[in-house]
């Protein structure tokens, strides 16, 4: 089973990515192999609706063969003015449903703020089911993100930690879950 995380945030020593990192190595721990998409190490081009898709450069059309071949996905985004970034809303837009249809979905939001990154999360899900997705309903958001983190990537707050690394197990299982069914439905 192959899982791939993608960190919705430009920012090199990103928050982001230290909780996708969590949920990812969870999954692991749960038999997944994973691999981290991190967007700031990924230099998509804005898109355009072209009418040749083959004519992006080779960084989307590797993205796109990542997250096709992926079982599952971890999804996470800082929260940027109400929503998600733009960065991520223009990697999920080289996406079709035919790219995520049927996939299991971890989704989970940063902020900077007490508030934590609900319409975040709650963007991402819109999104993820408008792609034929099956997001996961427990979607963890993590408040005051620059200050939550321990030096080791762990979160300071122990039952957010719990949650998160069971949101990881869990994508594990639905996909799981989800794989047995496909095989019935072929035999």
């Amino acid at each position: 089973m192959k899982i791939v995380g993608i960190a919705g945030s430009m920012n090199k020593c990103s928050t982001t990515k230290q909780a996708v990192a969590i949920v990812l190595d969870a999954a692991k721990a749960a038999g997944a192999d994973i691999e981290m998409i991190h967007l700031a190490d990924w230099k998509l081009p804005i898109y355009d609706d072209r009418e040749d898709a083959s004519t992006y450069p080779e960084v989307v059309h590797r993205f796109v063969q990542k997250i096709s071949e992926a079982d599952g996905l971890v999804i996470g985004s800082p929260e940027y003015h109400g929503t998600m970034t733009g960065a991520l809303k223009n990697a999920l837009d080289f996406l079709e449903g035919r790219h995520l249809r049927d996939k299991q979905v971890a989704l989970v939001g940063v902020a900077g703020g007490s508030m934590g990154a609900t319409n975040t999360v709650n963007t991402l899900q819109l999104i993820m089911r408008n792609l034929h997705a099956w997001p996961l309903p427990a979607s963890p958001s993590i408040p005051s993100a620059y200050n939550a983190f321990t030096p080791d990537g762990k979160l300071k707050d122990e039952r957010l930690q719990a949650r998160m690394e069971t949101l990881g197990q869990q994508l594990v299982e639905f996909v799981n879950l989800m794989n047995q069914k496909a095989e019935k439905q072929l035999q």
